[in-house]
């Protein structure tokens, strides 16, 4: 019965996975690559669990695993609210208000986040509820460590287009607003040679 609820989940996921291809496709390409490792983890995530898939979303309210649950929360909030922040203000250039005041990537930082509660809470279920998903825990753990990599891959991509789009306005900007961690700026000044010559007697 159980193996009957976990291939009725994947081939719902399958399902999904199919239909979502066309809408990446009608949208920007940089959209649907940005999406990508974020959707990917999902379906993975969600198709890798030994329970039914309604059963480990009506426990989100069960007072457990609430480090997890709070991630996610936070980390689907930061990503919403950048979207929407990003798409009013696209028309005004080089969007450097708002979530994009406190990291160059906010909606980078929301995905990792969340996907990282995600990860903690599915090694938590295969770890204690019966069945084995098709990765393991440790595996599960590096799934996450790639669409991070992914993600980092990804910024560095996006900042050499902008850098290359807005020059130094970007350059400024780089060094205003840290990478994905707020609040952690590291200060990369160069040395400038001195005004004047030291003369030695």
């Amino acid at each position: 019965m159980a193996t009957e609820s976990v291939e009725r989940i994947r081939s719902g996921f399958l399902k999904i996975a199919g239909y979502s291809i066309p809408l990446v496709q009608s949208v920007p390409a940089w959209t649907g690559l940005m999406t990508l490792p974020f959707a990917s983890f999902l379906i993975m995530m969600f198709t890798n669990l030994p329970v039914n898939l309604s059963i480990a979303l009506s426990n989100f309210f069960m007072p457990f695993l609430i480090p997890e649950k709070a991630l996610i929360i936070i980390g689907l909030m930061i990503l919403g609210y950048s979207v929407v922040y990003l798409r009013i203000r696209k028309k005004e250039g080089l969007i450097t208000s708002g979530p994009y005041r406190l990291v160059r990537h906010p909606q980078y930082l929301g995905m990792i986040l969340a996907t990282l509660g995600f990860t903690s809470w599915s090694v938590w279920i295969l770890n204690n509820t019966f069945g084995i998903g098709f990765l393991s825990p440790s595996q599960t753990i590096g799934v996450w460590f790639i669409e991070l990599f992914a993600y980092i891959l990804l910024a560095f991509i996006e900042e050499q287009h902008l850098s290359r789009k807005y020059g130094e306005s970007f350059e400024s900007y780089k060094r205003q607003a840290p990478f994905f961690i707020p609040f952690l700026k590291i200060n990369r000044k160069r040395a400038r040679p001195s005004e004047k010559p030291l003369i030695f007697n």
